[in-house]
């Protein structure tokens, strides 16, 4: 397919990202408002407290699906590996500072988790895995959901240098360097949108008049 043309994905993905689910769902179900929220996130977390769990679950589905069509898309288009990938980049950024909300939005771990899903689907299992276990065990949302990004981007490396031939669940086949290929920024994709996550944390936590505790709020 023409390159011009798979470059039509990166507009898609922008808008994909930027449909504000959460504040849809809201609005829709109990005529709800969620840009008032506390901890400034316009989140599912941010619908389940305030409208109840079946919206919750309906503002996740479309959450993660935006982020799966916007890098299925891409795939569709014949787009090379990096270009899906900086779909699926967009699709996040555009959910977490959204055009329609002006440029509010939540943090993007459910957006993110249908990216990644479409990209590396089991490794990012095994790193949803993990990030579920340590969520029991030590109890802290975020620092689990760090430490499932950093297994996520170890179980890829851990395929790379021991040249495990691998099923096609993968957008780009292992290689070892050098040179660099597409698989090196694979490796880095999943802590590249991680730090992502971050700013926005930070950018929300810091804002003017911002009420959120130490550790507070959900992840979407």
């Amino acid at each position: 397919m023409n390159n011009d043309l798979n470059l039509i994905c990166l507009p898609i993905a922008l808008l994909l990202g930027a449909i504000p689910s959460s504040f849809i769902v809201a609005m829709l179900a109990a005529k709800i408002d969620i840009r008032d929220e506390p901890d400034g996130k316009i989140s599912a977390a941010a619908v389940y407290r305030r409208v109840g769990l079946l919206p919750f679950v309906v503002a996740v589905i479309m959450d993660i699906g935006k982020g799966a069509l916007a890098v299925l898309i891409a795939q569709w288009l014949n787009a090379g590996p990096l270009l899906v990938m900086l779909a699926g980049l967009i699709a996040i950024v555009s959910h977490q500072w959204s055009v329609f909300l002006r440029f509010q939005g939540g943090r993007g771990a459910t957006v993110m988790g249908g990216v990644l899903a479409c990209i590396c689907t089991a490794p990012t299992l095994i790193g949803a895995a993990v990030a579920g276990l340590m969520a029991l065990l030590i109890k802290n949302n975020s620092a689990s959901f760090g430490i499932g990004i950093v297994a996520l981007s170890a179980v890829l490396f851990t395929l790379q240098w021991l040249d495990i031939d691998v099923p096609p669940i993968l957008i780009v086949t292992p290689s070892l360097p050098p040179p660099f290929t597409p698989y090196q920024a694979l490796i880095g994709y999943p802590v590249l949108l991680g730090l992502l996550m971050t700013i926005k944390a930070l950018q929300v936590k810091y804002r003017p008049g911002a009420t959120l505790r130490p550790g507070a709020g959900g992840n979407a």
